[in-house]
């Protein structure tokens, strides 16, 4: 085999995996409307992420043991920054369709650059403001109908999810390089699902809970948390930060697919494109000059 050949082939393996991962996540947005179906968004966040960080702890407990007081310092800053981001989400796709929301919350690829500035000092791109205001244009056809020009409840918190993940990214991207990513995984995953338990009713939400929900969290936590978290992280060990980012940002085209296909939702003319500004604007923001 050629050895010049062998670093474009990692890159292209993991260019796949990515985009497995974001239409892996992409479903997850199904999988939690069905999960809430029976459950309150504070019982899909604690049982979706306890159990993932068990299953993750059964895997990796000797990496996850020899965890620093650093990884585990900002796997709980990253994590708890991560519940507030949950409670948005979940809250706002209780009270939207997973179509529109899919579109709402993958927003936070505009909002980072803004957010990096504010937090890391980075600097702002022309093309950043200009990606922000096609995305402002494609939320707007979106989310506004003709004759009602007020977004719903749930619009609003599925875009202060996005924003709310926009300040977890920044905070991964810059402050947590070096850190292994096992140790500093779990406890970020561990964070969020003791935060929600207090407010969860579990166990005995879990055991009441219907088929359709218990199928939805069994994807969150398999495929959603635990195979693609971990996929995305050894992926990204062989591309860079904006191509990575590219890719995994079209977890909103799976989601709004998947969501149209499964619940046979119509879409309106305005609504296809105000999505295809919202691509455009999340695939110009993350496209190098």
């Amino acid at each position: 085999m050629n050895l010049s050949r062998t670093p474009r082939l990692k890159m292209l393996a993991a260019d796949l995996a990515l985009l497995l991962v974001a239409a892996i996540w992409g479903g997850g947005f199904i999988a939690s409307k069905e999960a809430l179906s029976s459950l309150s968004a504070f019982g899909v966040m604690s049982s979706r992420f306890l159990l993932s960080a068990a299953v993750m702890f059964l895997i990796f407990h000797k990496k996850i043991l020899r965890g620093t007081g650093r990884e585990i310092r900002y796997g709980v800053i990253i994590g708890a920054i991560q519940f507030i981001a949950f409670i948005f989400q979940l809250n706002g796709l209780a009270l939207t369709t997973v179509e529109r929301h899919s579109f709402l919350v993958t927003s936070y690829a505009v909002f980072v650059p803004f957010l990096s500035v504010a937090l890391a000092h980075n600097p702002l791109r022309r093309r950043d403001v200009g990606c922000a205001l096609l995305a402002v244009t494609g939320l707007a056809l979106l989310c506004l109908k003709p004759g009602n020009l007020t977004p719903t409840l749930g619009d609003v918190l599925s875009l202060m999810a996005a924003i709310c993940f926009s300040i977890q990214i920044v905070y991964v991207g810059n402050f947590v390089k070096g850190a292994d990513m096992f140790s500093m995984t779990f406890f970020q995953l561990l964070t969020p699902g003791l935060l929600a338990l207090p407010f969860s009713g579990l166990p005995d939400a879990l055991v009441c809970a219907g088929e359709n929900a218990l199928t939805g969290i069994a994807y969150l936590v398999l495929l959603n948390t635990v195979f693609a978290f971990s996929a995305q992280n050894i992926a990204q060990q062989h591309t860079s930060d904006a191509h990575a980012s590219l890719i995994i940002s079209m977890e909103a085209v799976f989601g709004f697919l998947l969501a149209v296909w499964f619940y046979n939702h119509g879409v309106s003319l305005q609504e296809c494109l105000g999505s295809v500004l919202m691509v455009a604007a999340i695939v110009l923001s993350n496209t190098k000059k």
